[in-house]
This record gives C-alpha cells, structure tokens and sequence, in this order.
C-alpha cells in the first residue's frame, strides 16, 4: 500500500512540475510583448546561466530554504 502511494505522490508532483512548466511558458509569451531592452538583456542572461548549469532547480532551493 505505501508503494502505491508513494507512486501516486510522484506521478501528482510531475503533473504539478509539468502545469508549472506550461505556466512558465505562458508568462514568458506573455511577457515578451511588454518586456523592454533592459527585461530582454536579463531574460536571455538567466537563459545562459541555465544553459551553463550555474542555476539549481527549484526544489533543491525549496529544500534549502527550509
């Protein structure tokens, strides 16, 4: 019973990590009609940093901040 459960836990926490990723992904579309130059320049750098692995991904940072 614990191992359905904990199956059921994981499969809601990657649906929850897919619905975050579509959010993410409306606001940036959103947000590219109203960015300005400055917005962009930041966008883009943090995009790099990712890409170079300089990030850590959100649940280490939930992890640590508790």
């Amino acid at each position: 019973m614990a191992v359905d459960i904990g199956a059921k836990i994981d499969a809601l926490y990657e649906e929850l990590a897919l619905i975050r990723a579509r959010l993410e992904a409306l606001e940036e579309m959103l947000s590219e009609e109203e960015a300005s130059e400055d917005d962009r320049a930041a966008l883009e750098e943090a995009m790099e940093e990712h890409e170079r692995g300089e990030t850590i991904p959100l649940d280490e940072a939930l992890r640590k901040l508790k």
